[in-house]
């Protein structure tokens, strides 16, 4: 503001000093004429130098006119913007007036504030204070209680002290009369012992010597009827549970991702899809591999176990000559004739023993155990060699061919990398679900979902827990496995994988699956 006051005199005195300059110019103008009148010789002789000099100052009084102007028109705006400004400033002047009575209302309001808050202050350190002398109070008497009972429990102490004292003198007269009482009975039974002989030592022998018998029967026939499997066996159900699991994973990655480098025959597919009863869409546009996978897992193990019964029919045709190529299915075959044997004897035969009725599990242990550890594995011929069993070679080849009939691995290497899993999961899946399973007392169980509702107890696969009760099982592609599966004891080795499918009026079949 005091700036703006400045540039307007600043521009006031020049405008002052140029019109002064002015008046000056107009005079000299005057006086010129009035000499060039009197004096023409004065004017022809310095018309020329008068003349140039002349047009200078014209030049100069013009500039002079115009920054003049320019200064008028400064002055104007700078008037203009004055008052602006002088409003503005008795506007802020009237705002902080206004701000400054805000200002004191509030200060006024919070010294009165402040007032009231000592006040309450005041009061409360007095309570406070009130307070602090009452807790003392009563803390003086907590402390003289205290001494009180202190004193108190030293006399019960003593007293305690002195009357155990008491009863342990007391104690041990008793106990010692007690003593020289029982020492003499022991020597009046030694003494009629004595007069009675040996005879009570030899009845000890003989009851010693019957025990120990007694105790290696008890003993041999608890092996005898014990079924419960061992810790390091390799069917105990933590470690079939473990089979099962790297069971899923091999098969897993012999169907693989069906992802890089491969071909799917969709129409094939297709029909698989159809014959599992699976809703699921699969078009070429939209192969959704992920359920593919699913059905090409269900149909391997389906694939592989059918070939059991191929084999069981080649053997009863007489297709195939028995020798090595048999050897597991002729164990099963004999174990069980002899297990039907043996429970046909016990219904025809007296007697409440425990050890036949145990026999028959303990022998469908032993057998299955045997044909699960070693059943399928490499042939020893009579020459040393070994080789792949004949039965493995042959169910391997086909399902290499099952499967490269769904899905072409164009990668050579690939192809060959995952074909050299079949013997191995072929192997596992006969081990598993043909011997292991009937090793476990109860046997083991295994279930396949179809058209089920979701029960995640029971199965698991992808899907969200808010639409489980819209959900059916599409198709089952590993079986549910455990012991009582129906009954309320059920214990689960390893759940159900399923791929679902949701539930829609216009797709549901007639007749639909609960659990």
């Amino acid at each position: 503001m005091n700036t703006l006051y400045r540039i307007y005199n600043f521009v006031g005195n020049k405008l002052q000093n140029n019109q002064v300059e002015n008046d000056e110019i107009n005079d000299f103008s005057q006086t010129k004429k009035e000499l060039d009148f009197n004096d023409p010789d004065h004017y022809n002789n310095g018309t020329q130098i008068k003349n140039n000099e002349e047009n200078a100052l014209l030049e100069e009084l013009n500039e002079m006119k115009e920054s003049y102007k320019e200064l008028e028109q400064s002055l104007i705006k700078i008037s203009q913007k004055s008052k602006k400004l002088e409003k503005e400033k008795r506007k802020l002047e009237d705002d902080m007036l206004q701000e400054r009575k805000k200002n004191n209302f509030i200060i006024e309001k919070n010294q009165k504030e402040k007032q009231e808050l000592d006040s309450k202050l005041k009061i409360l350190k007095e309570n406070y204070q009130r307070d602090i002398n009452q807790l003392n109070g009563r803390y003086n008497e907590l402390e003289l209680t205290k001494k009180n009972m202190e004193r108190d429990m030293e006399n019960n102490i003593k007293n305690l002290e002195q009357q155990l004292r008491e009863q342990r003198i007391k104690f041990q007269q008793e106990f010692k009369q007690a003593l020289e009482k029982y020492k003499k009975n022991i020597n009046n039974i030694r003494q009629r012992l004595d007069e009675k002989g040996n005879g009570l030592r030899d009845l000890e022998d003989e009851n010693a010597r019957l025990k120990e018998e007694a105790s290696k029967y008890q003993s041999a026939l608890g092996v005898a009827t014990n079924t419960r499997l061992g810790d390091g066996d390799q069917n105990h159900s933590i470690k079939l549970k473990n089979d099962i699991l790297k069971l899923q994973n091999t098969l897993d990655n012999y169907v693989t991702h069906l992802k890089p480098n491969m071909d799917l025959n969709i129409k094939e597919i297709q029909k698989l899809a159809q014959e599992y009863g699976c809703l699921n869409e699969i078009t070429a546009e939209n192969p959704n591999k992920i359920f593919v996978k699913a059905i090409l897992q269900r149909k391997v193990l389906d694939y592989v176990r059918g070939f059991s019964h191929e084999l069981h029919n080649l053997i009863e045709s007489q297709k195939i000559t028995r020798g090595p190529l048999t050897l597991e299915s002729d164990i099963v075959s004999k174990a069980s004739e002899l297990l039907k044997l043996i429970n046909f004897f016990s219904v025809t035969r007296a007697g409440t023993d425990e050890v036949t009725d145990a026999s028959m599990i303990k022998i469908r242990q032993q057998v299955y155990g045997i044909l699960g550890n070693r059943g399928f594995n490499n042939i020893i011929d009579d020459d040393g060699n070994m080789r792949m069993h004949d039965f493995i070679a042959l169910v391997s080849n086909e399902l290499n061919k099952m499967m490269n009939h769904y899905r072409k691995i164009n990668d050579p290497n690939r192809k060959e990398q995952v074909d050299s899993m079949a013997p191995k999961l072929v192997q596992d899946i006969y081990k598993l679900f043909w011997f292991r399973i009937n090793v476990q007392e109860p046997k083991t169980e295994c279930e396949l979902f179809e058209n089920n509702m979701i029960n995640p107890n029971l199965m698991k696969g992808s899907w969200n827990e808010d639409e489980i009760d819209k959900l059916r099982v599409d198709i089952c592609y590993f079986p549910l496995v455990g012991r009582n599966l129906n009954s309320s004891d059920a214990k689960i080795f390893t759940l159900a994988k399923v791929f679902p499918r949701y539930i829609s009026d216009s797709n549901e079949p007639n007749e639909e699956k609960d659990e």
